[in-house]
């Protein structure tokens, strides 16, 4: 984009985005929308001209992968193209992922792409019917004999010569045509017309051993090349004439000079017209040639000096690129600044969803960490590392991920050394949404009781909404139905749209909505369903307004367990729809592929419709076991037992239900939000199978639970199940008694 719209360094934003406008909508005849995700690629400010961007960063992401595509397709249509990517095994994932859909496309688009890598990279598009993968083998005799025709213009090679460049190079085609450009460099040869000849009385040459070997007499032959192009490659295997114009010690008459013999000898390219010339190595062998060359304090000076550059000449390169400011002070062994730099990069990606990216951008700033001495400041970088990477690791792997605790856990022993309250919020939720959503609540218990005693000891008003949001989930995860209203309640008391609208940034739910849906189930639970429904709506009112889409989508799947309980599957099917198209539309696939299907698969069995249902939920399982997640399965697995059991596998819904009660029983996981009514539906199936003394056991068990909750409406179900068992059992007087209140 950059080379096609000649963008001039002191051109202004207005400037930049008339000419992309032109390239874009004008030339390509794309809509007006996709200009803003290449515009924001370039880094180009636009939110004054297009508005603000209203859409969840996977979101953006997606369409910016996909407008790319799309103005590829359309240049394709102009006229027939081919586009070339060398070197795949070297490319990032983001960069996979267009190629992804660059792949796809292709099929029905006039363009030919070429990609080349080497054999250990494993193309994931073989399988196309329109993709053919062509194995490069060495190249025959008779090949490399035509390749050092060319390059000696058809005049012979001595015969035993020729014999030696063959059996060297192996059919190695680069090889094959850097030894004889060697060989012809050297001076050991002769012109005599129609051939070569031996120029000295020995009759032989100086073969180099390798083709790094090769390279490295190429390179030595022309000392002022050799030199510009050790500063090339210290710059990257690319590298603009400006830039090494302004590292490189040298008049521009040497500077043109030496390029230009770097050009000539084949080593390097160039692209443009210096002082607006890119010049790239031929190869990364040349590259690392180059650089291998350079004593070691060299290097350091060299990318010092290049980072210095950068620093003062090109600074939309750190606010945009940061990560190559990055590695040149990583490699001029200022670790301290690099730091800095890693850790910009890796938010900078992560704000990009470039989640790969930033997780290794990140990890090369705790690598430099490790060379610095102890020191408070050391401490605070580190912290200032592994607060994002955990962040990014729970966006890439979900919360559960082992990755999660591994960068959040050290970084809360920084913060509390540090006393760096601004850490402690996204630390603290980190660590307490890992232990929970992997099912182990009565341990999650002890984490939110640490977040409110440090949230009221520091009077930090964002870590106190966010420990009551946790305290209100947890306590109804454990059964504690009233404090985990309680704690709701004081989320709506201490909730400011204004104030707390950035803590959906953070924990990816706000706190409100999160609340109002726990408060709602919790209500359900206590005996109050109509209740329970107004909060619901309530809830869902907030939520759409809020406009966060994985918060709105939360809200329509968690939230609909109050129309589950309620036996309501209509109005549940409707909210499952929504949220399906809401995480397909933003990006956002644990709503739609998986807490949507979940609540369709309930949605299901209490329509009645087993054969669809039963087949959904267990796959829907599976999906939310892959995340690592484990919370809130026994009653999903409750769900699933009994539409098993309905269906006539009374001995397969008891072998879920016994899954579930295991799980509950572990210690420090204790999930009892649902055990009244897990341990009612295996009564049930005991019934079922004649067992009356153990189903009256199990559902006494049930009363016993859903009273020391106060659980009203587990009571009541369970009443009712017992009192048709004692009615079977000719006890009338005690059904009738225990069903009175």
């Amino acid at each position: 984009f950059e080379r096609v719209l000649k963008f001039s360094r002191d051109e202004s934003p207005d400037a930049k985005l008339d000419k992309l406008e032109a390239l874009i909508v004008t030339h390509y005849g794309r809509p007006l929308t996709d200009v803003r995700f290449v515009a924001a690629m370039l880094s180009i400010p636009c939110d004054e001209r297009y508005g603000a961007i209203t859409m969840t960063p996977q979101k953006f992401k997606d369409e910016t992968l996909r407008a790319l595509v799309d103005v590829t397709e359309a240049a394709a249509r102009k006229q027939p193209t081919v586009m070339l990517f060398e070197d795949l095994h070297w490319a990032d994932p983001t960069s996979l992922e267009v190629m992804g859909l660059l792949v796809d496309r292709v099929r029905c688009t006039p363009l030919l792409i070429v990609l080349t890598h080497r054999p250990e990279f494993q193309s994931r598009w073989s399988q196309h019917g329109h993709v053919v993968a062509l194995n490069l083998s060495k190249l025959t005799r008779a090949q490399s004999s035509a390749i050092v025709s060319k390059l000696t213009n058809g005049k012979a090679l001595p015969a035993d010569l020729l014999d030696q460049i063959l059996n060297k190079t192996d059919g190695v085609p680069l090889y094959v045509e850097e030894l004889t450009k060697s060989i012809l460099e050297s001076g050991e040869l002769k012109d005599v017309g129609d051939r070569y000849d031996y120029a000295g009385a020995v009759r032989s040459v100086t073969i180099p051993a390798t083709l790094r070997d090769s390279l490295a007499a190429r390179l030595d032959r022309f000392p002022a090349a050799k030199e510009i192009a050790q500063i090339g490659a210290a710059i990257g295997r690319e590298f603009s004439y400006e830039l090494i114009a302004a590292v490189a010690s040298h008049t521009h008459t040497e500077l043109d000079s030496a390029l230009n013999q770097l050009t000539e000898s084949g080593l390097a390219f160039r692209r443009g017209t210096p002082p607006e010339a890119t010049y790239t190595f031929k190869h990364a062998l040349v590259q690392d040639t180059a650089y291998d060359s350079l004593l070691k304090s060299r290097r350091q000076t060299l990318h010092a000096k290049i980072a210095q550059v950068i620093d003062q000449q090109f600074p939309i390169t750190k606010d945009t690129e940061p990560e190559i400011l990055a590695h040149h002070l990583t490699a001029a062994g200022q670790a301290e600044a690099a730091i800095g730099y890693w850790q910009k990069a890796g938010e900078l990606a992560l704000k990009r969803l470039a989640l790969n990216e930033a997780i290794s951008h990140l990890n090369q700033g705790m690598e430099l960490i490790t060379t610095l001495p102890q020191s408070p400041e050391r401490d605070g970088k580190e912290l200032d590392l592994r607060t994002p990477l955990g962040t990014a690791w729970i966006a890439l792997k979900g919360w559960a991920a082992p990755e999660v605790w591994s960068s959040f856990h050290p970084a809360l022993g920084l913060a509390k050394s540090l006393t760096r309250r601004d850490a402690l919020v996204p630390i603290y939720y980190g660590l307490w949404v890992s232990v929970q959503t992997q099912g182990r609540v009565a341990e999650a218990l002890a984490w939110v009781n640490e977040m409110l005693a440090s949230a009221e000891a520091s009077g930090d008003p964002d870590l106190l909404i966010v420990g009551h949001r946790s305290a209100c989930t947890t306590h109804f995860y454990r059964g504690n139905f009233n404090p985990s209203r309680e704690h709701g309640d004081r989320v709506l008391a201490l909730y400011s749209e204004e104030k707390h609208r950035h803590l959906a940034d953070i924990l990816n739910t706000d706190p409100k909505t999160s609340a109002g849906i726990f408060v709602s189930v919790a209500t359900w639970m206590l005996g109050y369903p109509d209740r329970a429904v107004e909060v619901s709506e309530a809830n869902d009112v907030h939520a759409r307004r809020r406009g966060h889409p994985f918060d709105l989508g939360w809200a329509l799947t968690w939230g609909g367990q109050v129309w589950d309980h309620r036996y309501e599957p209509e109005p549940l099917l409707a909210r499952v729809e929504e949220a399906e198209r809401l995480g397909r539309a933003h990006g956002l696939p644990l709503i739609s592929e998986v807490m949507a299907q979940i609540m369709r698969g309930i949605a299901w069995m209490r329509a009645g419709r087993l054969t669809e249902g039963i087949p959904q939920l267990r796959d829907a399982m599976e999906r939310w076991n892959a995340h690592g997640l484990g919370v809130w399965m026994p009653y999903v697995r409750a769900v699933l037992a009994e539409g098993v059991a309905l269906s006539g596998d009374l001995q397969g819904g008891l072998r879920l239900i016994e899954d579930g009660l295991s799980q509950i029983a572990r210690p420090g996981w204790e999930e009892r939000c649902h055990l009244a009514e897990i341990l009612r539906l295996k009564g049930w199936m005991l019934l079922q199978q004649g067992k009356l003394d153990a189903a009256e056991e199990n559902y006494l068990a049930s009363l016993d639970v859903g009273r020391e909750q106060q659980a009203k409406s587990w009571e009541l179900r369970t009443s009712t199940s017992l009192a048709q068992l004692w009615q079977l059992q000719g006890k009338r007087k005690e059904a009738y008694e225990l069903l009175a209140p």
